[in-house]
């Protein structure tokens, strides 16, 4: 890949020669989470999670909306009173992207934004960016998704999510193990090759590949892997990728107690 996408002052955007893209950040969160039940209301710095997400990703000028998704009544009830609209869906949602999927006929946007309840420190610069990315780049990308260059040490952590970045910037494969396998060379190594990205779970939806979502086929390596984002790889759906400037914050999905104490301690 090239440069880091410059990441957007936080001022007003104006399109510059096309239809300005609407952008609308649905932010998805379940209150019984497998590994963490309760997470997104966690106590953070004095603020829950889930409010911290909202707050923060309001901050993207290019926004024309932040909406919580949520199966949970007492979710549904805290981010009313934290000022933001609030649209139920099923318990029976498979995932973050499908639980926004299945409400994208209420949400007014030609893009929207899926920013999970579990990073509390999402970057609205990054935010920004994306909706830089979804404007600048021709044809207009059906899905954005933002990456990082991999620490060595990350490179084993199966909890860390690797892409396969290809000369276009777009996502071949993304997965849980060490990828790609870099031949005749030690581990320790491998970052000298340039070769390795982290992602951060945030992607850029156009609103016509929401609209298809329920009509893609189940994707087995989907199931594997435990991400989401294999279906769309598999059924022939192109992500683009940009890089941000990853730093311990804005990378960090809290997924176990070890990542609440580390994100509690962050704040402090």
């Amino acid at each position: 890949m090239g440069k880091p996408f410059p990441l957007c002052r936080l001022s007003p955007v104006v399109a510059k020669g096309f239809t300005r893209l609407k952008f609308v950040v649905a932010v998805p969160a379940r209150l019984e989470s497998t590994r963490l039940p309760r997470k997104v209301l966690a106590d953070i710095g004095g603020q829950p999670m889930l409010r911290r997400v909202l707050d923060e990703a309001s901050k993207a000028p290019s926004l024309a909306e932040v909406v919580l998704c949520t199966d949970s009544v007492e979710v549904a009830d805290h981010g009313r009173s934290w000022g933001y609209r609030v649209l139920m869906t099923s318990l029976d949602c498979s995932s973050g992207s499908e639980r926004i999927a299945s409400v994208i006929d209420q949400l007014q946007g030609d893009v929207v934004i899926n920013v999970q309840g579990d990073q509390p420190f999402v970057d609205p610069n990054i935010v920004e960016s994306m909706c830089a990315v979804f404007r600048d780049r021709t044809p207009t990308p059906a899905v954005v998704t933002p990456v990082y260059p991999l620490p060595t040490e990350k490179l084993a952590n199966p909890d860390v999510v690797k892409v396969v970045v290809g000369s276009r910037s777009q996502a071949l494969y993304f997965s849980r193990a060490q990828v790609p396998h870099v031949r005749g060379s030690q581990p320790g190594e491998w970052r000298d090759h340039g070769v390795h990205w982290g992602h951060v779970g945030m992607y850029g939806y156009r609103a016509d590949v929401l609209r298809e979502w329920s009509h893609l086929a189940p994707s087995p390596l989907e199931n594997a892997e435990k991400l989401e984002q294999l279906r769309l790889i598999e059924n022939g759906i192109t992500i683009d990728t940009y890089e941000i400037v990853a730093n311990a914050q804005n990378t960090l999905s809290v997924d176990s107690p070890a990542d609440l104490e580390r994100a509690r301690s962050l704040v402090n």
